[in-house]
């Protein structure tokens, strides 16, 4: 394997958990509606596919496209309103972060979440600076699993796909990766409602803290390794 000089990272189950938030601006939507509405564990099975998915697949398959553009609209402003109040992050990731800053290796997020919010969350999380690259959704661009999200990426990175790692909780991001040649790691504190060791991933990790340790082994980089083993894993 190539080593790697590169590191992606999914954002929503990845480096932080967003299901929260989501799902209090999703039910006010529904509620408004006259919808059912979901619980968190029921919204964090609907997450993964973008903005739009999530709000059609809370409607249900028989709602006209109309209804689920209104209501995605609605969503989106009643999430930018508040988007990081139950939000956190999760164990070790501005560690992880800020162990690969010091190390000079690039760093991007590439999410399906919509890019304005991403910009949005990211600031008020006080996580944009370690991002050289922040790929989001926006209309008339590719959402994951689609392989020029990441091609696109490791583009603006300056590296090639068999030299970037992916890092990320679900299928969408493995598939990306793989249709891609990237490296990959799936984190299992995230999402996805699958087997993990059914996705194709080169590595599965418990947290972030163990995905520094396969970043390090990688990368072949032995002092990174020592930075990375001193991480907190969580009680």
């Amino acid at each position: 394997m190539t080593a790697i000089r590169a590191v992606i990272f999914d954002l929503d189950g990845t480096l932080i958990d967003s299901v929260p938030d989501i799902a209090a601006a999703l039910n006010r939507c529904l509620a408004n509606e006259g919808r059912a509405t979901f619980s968190e564990e029921g919204v964090a099975k609907l997450v993964g596919g973008g903005a739009r998915e999530l709000v059609a697949k809370a409607l249900g398959s028989a709602t006209p496209s109309a209804e689920v553009d209104r209501v995605l609209t609605d969503f989106l402003a009643v999430y930018e309103a508040d988007p990081v109040s139950l939000t956190r992050v999760y164990a070790n990731a501005r560690e992880l972060l800020d162990t690969l800053q010091d190390a000079r290796v690039p760093v991007a997020i590439c999410t399906n979440k919509p890019q304005p919010l991403t910009h949005l969350i990211l600031d008020r999380l006080d996580l944009a600076p370690y991002f050289a690259v922040v790929w989001g959704g926006e209309p008339g661009k590719p959402l994951k699993p689609d392989a020029a999200c990441l091609r696109t990426v490791c583009e603006q990175l300056g590296v090639i796909p068999a030299e970037t790692l992916m890092v990320g909780d679900s299928h969408t991001d493995i598939d990306a990766a793989l249709a891609t040649g990237c490296a990959t790691i799936v984190v299992a504190h995230g999402y996805e409602q699958r087997p993990l060791d059914s996705l194709g991933a080169d590595a599965v990790v418990s947290g972030l803290a163990e995905a520094g340790l396969e970043i390090a082994r990688l990368m072949g980089d032995d002092r990174m390794g020592d930075r990375t083993s001193k991480l907190r894993r969580p009680a």
